[in-house]
């Protein structure tokens, strides 16, 4: 057994071990394996196009983020030496360096030997790609909700007035022009629903992409996805008008409702990663990683640095290649953890707790520090009790949650980068939680407290004059 080995195996025990007992010679499971370089490789900074759309080029080109060889996809020679030993290649990491693979343990334990490959270790089970059902289609009949004519957000007015967000669409700021990731577990008929109408005649619906099965059919396991998609982008005057409802979308499936194990953090490092490949602006991620099916993979509270996660790491560099990643904090606050999750210890992005309609904290809004002391959450906004489109059903829902605390907040932040195309992530961050109700005295249950929207965007608008 060689050094490289002998040390990953004991960084990865008891992970390894564990697969081991459980006979993973005749079970195939995926491991994530990273390299240790991006020698020789065939891509060009100078030839961006490969690799990124020509929106991604435009970001990077406007927000003066330079194309690097951190952009580029791993060197297909590694990719094909892992596929000679006989293992499948799931999905690519281009920041990371690394891929996902499903194989058994000799198989992997082969892979982890070879000369670039930097570690290996095990993410989860391998389990066969899930077919799209229609078992359950859109019921497409009449609304069955009452219309309230006299408010033009219907049910989602207070959703929004308690962020200001109503004033920055008064100012002509509703998301147009920019384009938000939403990654999630499933958009149960998003291809369907009334609430989305608008999106697809206009065509802002674009492509989506499942990362679990490596295909484009997301309109399957989750309605959870469809919920939070619609406190952004649903569009229906009168019943629901969600906080960014002119801005495009692209719906990310990278949860595996299946079960909870860490290959789920690998689909959503991809997913972030196709997010910008398509030069998303936004990106919503109402997702967290704590604990999983096999306890041997749980987190703990050290854990929570910002940079251990596969995740939290992606996260970071999405926001330093101009993405505003927008997070749940979690719904532990009730909980013995307490804690946020992962990706939102994230030091560059936002991570969001929930508030009730009122604005008092949420009881299960999960709390902070950091595991290196910084203020987490970042900010709060309305996540209980909050108004949702049904996913079965031409009808409102009502949920709770910091899932749906993040995409209301991300609508809005989608309207401040379409009113300052040029300000740099961190700017729109730190104008934000400087907009707080409590910018003051920041702590680690509400962050920076309530934003208000207006008083963000002209801090912003301040700090563009020359």
């Amino acid at each position: 057994m060689n050094l490289r080995l002998l040390v990953l195996l004991c960084m990865l025990s008891p992970l390894w071990a564990h697969a081991q007992d459980n006979g993973a010679d005749t079970l195939t499971h995926f491991y994530w394996a990273s390299f240790t370089d991006k020698a020789d490789s065939p891509y060009r900074i100078e030839q961006p196009d490969v690799f990124l759309s020509e929106r991604a080029i435009e970001r990077r080109s406007r927000l003066n983020i330079p194309v690097t060889e951190q952009d580029f996809p791993p060197n297909p020679e590694y990719l094909e030496g892992i596929t000679a030993q006989g293992a499948r290649i799931h999905h690519r990491s281009r920041w990371l360096n690394a891929a996902t693979f499903y194989a058994s343990s000799s198989l992997a334990q082969q892979i982890a030997e070879l000369p670039y490959v930097d570690t290996v270790w095990v993410a989860g089970p391998y389990r066969s790609p899930t077919r799209i059902s229609r078992a359950r289609n859109f019921k497409m009949d009449s609304l069955r909700t009452s219309p309230r004519p006299e408010e033009p957000y219907g049910y989602g007015a207070q959703q929004i007035r308690m962020l200001n967000g109503d004033s920055l669409h008064q100012m002509g700021y509703r998301g147009a022009g920019t384009l938000i990731a939403v990654l999630d577990g499933g958009f149960t008929g998003v291809d369907q629903s009334p609430f989305f109408d608008s999106l697809r005649a206009a065509g802002r619906l674009m492509p989506s992409a499942d990362i679990v099965d490596q295909d484009s059919l997301v309109w399957e396991s989750s309605s959870h996805g469809t919920k939070v998609l619609s406190t952004m982008a649903a569009n229906v005057p009168g019943v629901l008008l969600g906080t960014a409802p002119e801005a495009s979308y692209v719906c990310v499936k990278t949860e595996d409702t299946r079960g909870e194990h860490r290959i789920e953090e690998c689909h959503w490092v991809v997913g972030i990663e196709y997010a910008d490949s398509l030069g998303a602006d936004v990106v919503n991620s109402s997702l967290g990683y704590t604990t999983f099916d096999d306890p041997k993979m749980n987190y703990d509270s050290s854990s929570l640095t910002g940079r251990l996660s596969v995740a939290s790491q992606a996260a970071n560099i999405a926001a330093e290649k101009g993405l505003l990643v927008v997070t749940s904090a979690g719904n532990e606050g009730s909980s013995s953890w307490r804690l946020i999750g992962i990706p939102a210890d994230a030091e560059k992005a936002l991570s969001v707790g929930a508030t009730d309609m009122r604005g008092n904290l949420a009881s299960f809004s999960s709390v902070g520090p950091s595991a290196d002391g910084r203020v987490k959450p970042d900010i709060v906004a309305p996540g209980a009790w909050v108004f949702t489109a049904d996913a079965y059903q031409y009808r409102i829902a009502i949920g709770s949650g910091t899932s749906f605390a993040a995409p209301i907040l991300a609508g809005l932040v989608a309207c401040l980068r379409q009113a300052f195309p040029d300000q740099p992530v961190a700017n729109i961050f730190d104008a934000l939680r400087q907009s707080g109700s409590q910018a003051q005295s920041p702590d680690n249950a509400s962050g920076y407290g309530l934003p208000d929207l207006v008083k963000a965007y002209e801090l912003l608008k301040e700090g563009s004059k020359p």
